[in-house]
């Protein structure tokens, strides 16, 4: 929702979260886990290559825990030996590692970089909030080695979308666990398979790419069809840090037929929390449905750009059905209503004329001390009346009430909406209940 330019500032955009299983994982508070896997067949091409050979000069390896949505970014405490009446809320003053600044729930470890020593290597972690408060104790202790994945290749690791409800994103976002010694990364997208795939030479199928100090990269363009990205890491002069990541491969197929199609900004794409990405799919409303859709969100529009790119982006998947969600980026701004008002009139139009079924979905409320402390942005006094005055046009027309849920509330509450526009999981599990709830009141079979 935020412009784009706020959204990749650090404070605000260091973003990720996929799941990565393995045995003996510390578990948090009870919330949602979507759990993520790669995709098998780029892994098998990748094996017949003979790229899983482990490094010969660094000793890397991956540590998993389970997801927390609650999380702002974990802290992660190795050390030597357990230490007697260990303490579960503060960090050892003796450790040999610790890092606060993790958003994902993975880490790569050099272990070659750890201090030798008598003593079996334990670690631990724990979620923190965005003031650096542990948000849990920390997990018990676990031996590094019998929990630890080594390995083979000195790269980032990609955070990877399961192939199931939500994880259709028309502009992909990509998301992955850091490199030791890497200040920041090049993500590129190749529009075939790379031809190479080791080293750090761009490939020549490149179609775009970004270079970024943050664990994420929003892609500015959709991405209709088959694509793949990787992702490698430099030092702050720009110097390779290790290699390319493997391919991740990303598709969008409008032969896949979906039936309905999901358009909106970022409240739609997806993130929340403050740093949790489009990527992490429990932030993204669309997981929840219990119908396939298309995601079609792109962060930072107004209803304007969205009339403006409609062609482009929702004609080619011939949808039958389209959900609608608008306007908070006009209306927080200061945008007369009327505009918003006028523009949603004029993408119901288009969708009526191209045979599409609109249906328009309520704009949910703000929170606008929030805004003002994470983003730094003054909201439009009038933003209330504003809102109201949209949702009512919205109302007189097939719709869902996606604000139902919040009616109750003068601003959102912190609880739903940390940095106070995007909603957290739980208030896109509520914006998915409402849509579930109504939606067979459009498509019959739902």
């Amino acid at each position: 929702m935020v412009k784009d330019s706020m959204i990749r500032k650090e404070c605000i955009s260091i973003l990720a979260a996929c799941l990565l299983g393995i045995s003996s994982l510390p578990a948090f508070a009870a919330a949602p886990v979507i759990p993520q896997m790669p995709d098998r067949i780029i892994r098998a091409e990748n094996a017949k290559e003979g790229l899983n050979a482990p490094s010969s000069e660094k000793d890397l390896v991956l540590l998993t825990w389970a997801e927390n949505p609650e999380s702002v970014r974990y802290e992660v405490e190795i050390f030597r030996g357990i230490p007697y009446n260990l303490d579960r809320n503060e960090p050892l003053a003796d450790h040999v590692y610790d890092n606060q600044r993790i958003y994902t729930n993975k880490v790569i470890i050099d272990l070659s970089k750890i201090p030798a020593g008598d003593g079996v290597l334990y670690w631990r972690v724990r979620p923190i909030d965005a003031d650096w408060t542990g948000l849990a104790p920390f997990s018990a202790p676990m031996e590094v080695r019998s929990t630890m994945k080594r390995l083979g290749r000195d790269a980032p690791l990609p955070n990877v979308y399961r192939p199931e409800n939500g994880s259709s994103l028309l502009y992909p976002v990509y998301s992955y666990a850091g490199i030791p010694g890497a200040a920041k990364y090049e993500v590129e997208v190749t529009d075939s398979y790379p031809e190479t795939l080791s080293g750090t030479a761009p490939s020549a199928h490149r179609v775009f790419s970004r270079v970024t100090s943050l664990s994420n990269v929003y892609d500015s363009d959709p991405r209709i069809g088959t694509y793949y990205w990787r992702v490698r890491g430099m030092d702050e002069t720009g110097a390779p840090v290790g290699e390319w990541s493997l391919p991740e491969r990303v598709r969008n197929d409008v032969e896949s037929r979906y039936n309905v199609g999901i358009f909106g900004d970022s409240i739609t794409q997806g993130g929340g929390h403050l740093y949790h990405s489009p990527a992490d799919m429990a932030y993204s409303y669309v997981s929840y449905l219990d119908f396939p859709a298309v995601n079609m969100g792109r962060s930072g529009d107004t209803v304007e750009m969205m009339y403006d790119r409609f062609d482009r982006d929702v004609l080619p998947f011939h949808v039958k059905y389209l959900l609608i969600m608008g306007g908070i980026n006009d209306l927080r701004m200061g945008t007369s209503p009327d505009k918003a008002i006028e523009y949603l009139e004029k993408i119901r139009q288009k969708c009526i004329d191209h045979g599409i079924t609109p249906i328009l979905m309520t704009i949910v409320p703000l929170n606008p001390e929030n805004i003002q402390k994470y983003y730094g942005e003054t909201t439009y006094a009038g933003w209330k009346e504003s809102v109201a005055k949209v949702n009512a046009y919205i109302r007189t027309k097939p719709y869902i009430d996606t604000a139902a849920p919040f009616a109750s509330f003068d601003v959102m509450p912190s609880e739903f909406a940390m940095d106070g526009i995007h909603g957290d999981w739980n208030a896109k599990q509520m914006i998915a209940g409402e849509i579930n709830r109504e939606i067979g009141h459009f498509i019959p079979t739902y």
